[in-house]
């Protein structure tokens, strides 16, 4: 985001608008300043051919026919305008008469009570251009001096948002622009939710490493600007990534916990409450009922409400496979199991109209799931309970899901091994406590919907299993620097590793050719190099966040593509502090020419 203190050349404001979407002007007489928004907007919408949109926040209360409104009342009105105009197509939106106040007044860590940062958030992800008046600045000083801090809190709003929905996809893009925001306006702290946010985002994607090693990062960056609230955040999340292995740790939720009610953090304290439940639940003998009842309260204290739909989600799947001996019918004869699932069933569908409410189609998803497994008279009654599931996972693009119902309806294999599209997906200790009822339900492991894991590159697909590992050849792509960094080359080494089967394993390889190729905002320098020499290439980015590359080994003597094959690397903002830890090698996804 841009400022323009004092009313700057017409030509230099609209490079800006077109850089960025976005221009903040003030330092100017009203007249002055309303007649340069105009001309800046005339002259993008008549080249672009878009529409104008002109909104004033002192009219907002006019045009709504609610005279007497409150600044606060008529900056929520404009929002709403503005929401219902550019969202649904391309435009220039014209927001002039922000008050000085109102626009910088952005409280720390949120985008709630900022017109300014309202705008923003509406805005994020919309294909309009935005201008914006500020009123009563100082002439040569910046009207709007947390402007690009807001931007930046504002975009990490929305993609913890996205996160908390189960749709990771959509945070990516939001973060790379809230880390530029950040790191344009100086703030560490910001910088450190940023890369906390990536962490959590590649924890849901099911990059373990990455996620391990973006949260160790984000952990002691909030321990060097004194966030202790992210600490703890850090800390919880971390914990999470131990149970896709199958071994959850109930002490390092409650280290998280600890940490959250030292400050005061009560929603942050509920949710690690949760986790250290959930990894407990199935301990013989632990309270979950009673831990379960404390959660929800603090969940409804502050009013979570999707805490509150995970808690009746976990709560009601412990109930639905408890074994009699949780109190529930006094003896755990046939009225007892009837009243447990009839129990499981009220939670299970409070639990869904909460995810309803709070727009998560990933918990409403896994909640049908269960749900239609816990209750044959629900899934009978829909004939199509598989496909209304399959579809709601598809929309956030959770293949893992899908694979899940897709198991849910085929029953156990013969064999008991797992179907490729979990195997593929998900660590071994975790499929090992896959389990199945007597009735052939899968008892489905919890921490499967703590993650949508994408397929592991290189791992064999069934029509491969006659072909042995051993007679092929295989690119290897190692980071031999530090975690990289914007602009400072990082050297990747490529080698061609041939199985002790292939003929080259016993003769030299040939002068094969590697060609490198960066998909995203960086540079990769030599463009080709051989891997029988030790090809081994710089690879510079401009920018944080993941970028893709592609390597395409080929003999050159008959013009053939061997292998083509992309790496993701993550790239985390410049760290101030003094130690850089170590990165492993990027994860390549192997794909056949």
């Amino acid at each position: 985001m841009s400022f323009v203190g004092h009313i700057r050349d017409l030509a230099a404001a609209r490079r800006e608008l077109e850089t960025r979407r976005l221009l903040v002007v003030g330092g100017a007489p009203d007249a002055d300043r309303s007649a340069f928004l105009d001309a800046v907007a005339r002259e993008v919408a008549d080249e672009a051919g878009l529409p104008v949109y002109r909104f004033r926040v002192a009219d907002a209360g006019d045009r709504s026919g609610e005279a007497g409104r409150t600044p606060g009342e008529a900056a929520d009105a404009v929002v709403e305008a503005c929401r219902g105009v550019f969202v649904v197509h391309p435009c220039v939106v014209v927001v002039d008469g922000v008050p000085a106040g109102a626009a910088d007044a952005v409280p720390t860590g949120t985008a709630d009570g900022s017109l300014l940062a309202g705008l923003i958030s509406a805005f994020a992800e919309s294909e309009s251009f935005l201008l914006v008046g500020s009123t009563d600045a100082r002439e040569g000083a910046s009207a709007l001096p947390s402007d690009g801090c807001a931007d930046g809190w504002a975009l990490l709003a929305r993609a913890a948002v996205h996160c908390d929905r189960g749709d990771p996809r959509a945070a990516g893009p939001l973060l790379r622009r809230a880390v530029e925001a950040h790191q344009v306006a100086g703030d560490r702290r910001g910088e450190a939710w940023a890369v906390f946010l990536y962490g959590r985002m590649c924890r849901l994607r099911g990059r373990a490493e990455e996620a391990r090693r973006l949260l160790h990062i984000a952990r002691e960056r909030f321990q060097a600007v004194g966030e202790t609230p992210g600490e703890a955040w850090a800390c919880g999340e971390l914990a999470r990534l131990a149970t896709r292995s199958g071994a959850p740790d109930p002490d390092a939720f409650a280290e998280a916990r600890r940490l959250h009610e030292r400050v005061g953090d009560r929603r942050g304290a509920a949710w690690a409450h949760l986790w250290w439940t959930v990894a407990r639940a199935d301990e013989p003998g632990f309270p979950w009922r009673e831990e379960f009842t404390n959660v929800q309260g603090r969940f409804h204290e502050v009013s979570d409400r999707l805490g509150t739909a995970w808690t009746l989600h976990h709560h009601a799947l412990t109930l639905a496979r408890a074994d009699g001996t949780d109190g529930v019918g006094g003896t755990g004869g046939t009225g007892g199991t009837g009243e447990r699932r009839r129990e499981a069933d009220r939670l299970f569908e409070g639990a869904l109209a909460l995810f309803e409410e709070a727009d998560c189609p990933h918990g409403r998803a896994w909640t049908m799931l269960e749900y239609a497994l816990r209750s044959p008279a629900h899934r009978f009654l829909n004939g199509e309970w598989a496909a209304e599931i399959r579809h709601v996972f598809h929309g956030i693009g959770d293949e893992a899901g899908e694979a899940w119902v897709d198991l849910a309806e085929a029953g156990p294999s013969p064999d008991g091994e797992p179907p490729y599209e979990l195997a593929c997906r998900y660590p071994t200790a975790l499929l090992d406590t896959l389990g199945w009822t007597e009735a052939g339900e899968p008892l489905i492991p919890r921490a499967a919907r703590d993650t949508q894991p994408e397929p592991r590159p290189g791992f064999p697909r069934p029509g491969d299993r006659d072909r042995p590992d051993d007679s092929r050849a295989h690119v290897r792509l190692t980071l031999l620097d530090d975690v990289p960094v914007p602009d400072v080359p990082a050297r990747i080494a490529l080698q061609v590793v041939p199985g002790p089967g292939h003929p080259w394993s016993t003769a030299p390889l040939p002068p094969l050719t590697a060609r490198a190729t960066s998909l995203g905002h960086a540079e990769i320098d030599p463009a080709h190099g051989v891997p029988a020499d030790g090809a081994e290439f710089r690879f510079t980015p401009h920018r944080p966040g993941s970028h893709r590359l592609r390597f395409t080994v080929e003999d050159p003597a008959t013009g053939t593509v061997l292998q083509q094959i992309e790496a993701e690397i993550d790239v985390v903002p410049s760290d101030p502090g003094p130690h850089r830890p170590t990165a492993p090698a990027p994860r390549p996804s192997a794909r056949r020419a």
